[in-house]
């Protein structure tokens, strides 16, 4: 267990000891798999995570093997959070590239045009008082998936939350079912580009529903 966090700083680019007052210049990186320990205090939205205990909205961006969260808001973290994730920290040797989401939130701009579905289905159900009352209430997380398992998972919290539209519309009837399929958890094998097909296609009708529906 490393005995200080390391974090990522942008403008050194190298790692260096926390600093629970710096306001910007750093990233924490941990390996993904801390993914499930912060799911246990927080609620996962994308590019976001909510406070179950406090309310509150931050950001965060997880990859396919990098999880980044900034140095301001690991400070705030609750305590036993930081203690049992410390383990996973990213202390040297990354290659980190924050995502486009995540470096405009973090500068602070919303490049709202600019972002894929799920981006702006993670917006629509973070800062709509009816969509972020229901995703609080469910306790449950929406994870972009990176396998099959992590794909069930993200179609049953999309569609429980949202109750988009997969059967009415025109599309082809093996669209249909392999949704419906993910969404009951009917066990079908999934490449890597099937899982980047239907997490998008997910994202896209469950957007489109809450896309100015919710006022």
């Amino acid at each position: 267990m490393n005995e200080v966090i390391k974090v990522y700083d942008i403008q050194s680019n190298n790692f260096r000891d926390i600093n629970s007052k710096m306001t910007d210049g750093g990233f924490v990186l941990f390996k993904r798999v801390a993914v499930s320990v912060l799911k246990q205090y927080y609620n996962i939205c994308g590019y976001f995570y909510l406070d179950k205990i406090r309310t509150s909205i931050h950001i965060i961006d997880i990859n396919d093997e990098i999880v980044a969260i900034p140095e301001v808001f690991f400070s705030n973290m609750i305590d036993a959070c930081k203690k049992e994730i410390e383990k996973y920290n990213v202390i040297d040797n990354v290659n980190y590239r924050p995502s486009f989401v995540f470096l405009c939130l973090y500068m602070g701009e919303k490049h709202i045009d600019e972002f894929d579905c799920f981006a702006n289905l993670c917006f629509e159900i973070m800062y709509n008082p009816i969509l972020i009352n229901s995703f609080a209430k469910a306790n449950d997380s929406i994870v972009y998936p990176i396998s099959q398992q992590e794909l069930y998972a993200f179609a049953q919290s999309v569609y429980n939350l949202i109750r988009f539209d997969y059967i009415t519309p025109d599309y082809d009837t093996s669209f249909k079912y392999t949704i419906d399929s993910l969404i009951n958890g009917y066990h079908i094998n999934f490449s890597k580009n099937d899982i980047e097909k239907y997490a998008y296609n997910i994202s896209r009708l469950a957007y489109e529903k809450v896309a100015g529906n919710y006022v």
